[in-house]
């Protein structure tokens, strides 16, 4: 119950993260248009301007937002950034000396929809104009080093909270495709190991039944009685290994599991090796190890600075232990025969 809250809590952030990143992008301009009737300077019809700019951009800007905390770029994205540059650069004239601070929305959209480096260029070029430009609309040079900064400090916090959640979704996207690929290759190990025994005892089974079914034709049944009682036997066996083979799949393999906490711990940008005896590994692991393998793994992918791990399976006096070394640390979990 602990790991499905754990993983619902985790869920439930990737998807209230881009709620948060299109709020949060949707402040700045309210304070901009407050701005435009009160500040020095600026009276009603500046923030009339401001506000019909703001109703007109503002759905574009949340609309690139939305789309890059998501981890997509938007349809026709380099279009409505035109429309929005448009509407922010055609309203500087109209909206008040405080205006240049929306330059924040147009540089941070740029970066979220243009591609490199025309984003990169558009974001420079925009954040150095805006403190001149609200000095020629009247704004006091002394103000410019808080502009400049209200800009850059305003896009750069907007950019962290689109980014964050884009990454969490990458992240949850590669967990799945890992999970796929995982239970991909345990099906193709299933299937080969049942091609190679258990298919090639069914042809056997079924080509000496053939043959019996041609045989009772012209030969008396007392003739056949032998070979049919063994085809008999060998059904029998087969059946038997069958079952067994089955109960052997529904427990899960100890390479299986090892495999998958590596690719998990490398994915994360953990350098990570796996050392196996020369002599295997069990086909299956207990449920306690196979738990305690899984909350080492949860944890190293949540700590930080972890530069590597080994993971190390070795055998002491007949007993095997699994041996997870980040460092000086070491996590030793054991196998029971």
């Amino acid at each position: 119950m602990g790991g499905l809250a754990e993983l619902w809590r985790s869920d439930r952030i990737v998807r209230l993260a881009p709620v948060g990143a299109v709020a949060c992008s949707a402040l700045l301009p309210v304070v901009q248009v407050m701005l435009a009737f009160g500040y020095m300077g600026n009276d009603t019809r500046t923030g009339l301007w401001s506000l019909a700019a703001v109703v007109t951009y503002l759905p574009l800007h949340l609309r690139h937002v939305w789309y890059a905390a998501h981890a997509r770029r938007p349809p026709a994205g380099v279009w409505t950034f035109a429309v929005m540059a448009a509407v922010i650069l055609g309203a500087t004239p109209l909206a008040g000396n405080m205006w240049p601070r929306s330059y924040a929305a147009l540089v941070v959209s740029a970066l979220l929809v243009l591609p490199a480096p025309w984003s990169y260029i558009v974001y420079v070029t925009v954040a150095a104009a805006a403190a001149p430009i609200a000095y020629a609309l009247g704004l006091p040079w002394t103000t410019a080093p808080w502009l400049l900064f209200s800009v850059l400090g305003g896009s750069a916090a907007l950019l962290l909270l689109v980014w964050l959640p884009a990454a969490l979704t990458r992240l949850r996207t590669a967990r799945e495709l890992l999970a796929q690929q995982a239970v991909a290759q345990e099906r193709r190990r299933l299937d080969d190991d049942l091609r190679r025994s258990l298919g090639r005892a069914l042809e056997s089974i079924a080509a000496r039944g053939e043959q019996a079914g041609r045989r009772l034709g012209g030969a008396a049944p007392e003739d056949l009685s032998d070979e049919l009682a063994a085809l008999a036997d060998d059904s029998r066996r087969t059946l038997a290994d069958a079952r067994q083979r089955v109960r052997g799949y529904r427990q899960p393999s100890l390479r299986a599991e090892l495999e998958t906490a590596a690719t998990l711990l490398a994915a994360a940008g953990i350098e990570t090796r796996l050392e196996l005896p020369r002599g295997g590994v069990p086909d299956a692991i207990a449920p306690q190890s196979r738990a305690a393998l899984r909350a080492t793994v949860t944890r190293l992918l949540r700590a930080d600075a972890v530069p590597s791990c080994t993971i190390t399976v070795t055998s002491t006096d007949g007993r095997l232990r699994l041996e997870l070394r980040t460092g000086e640390a070491t996590e030793t979990i054991e196998i029971p025969a």
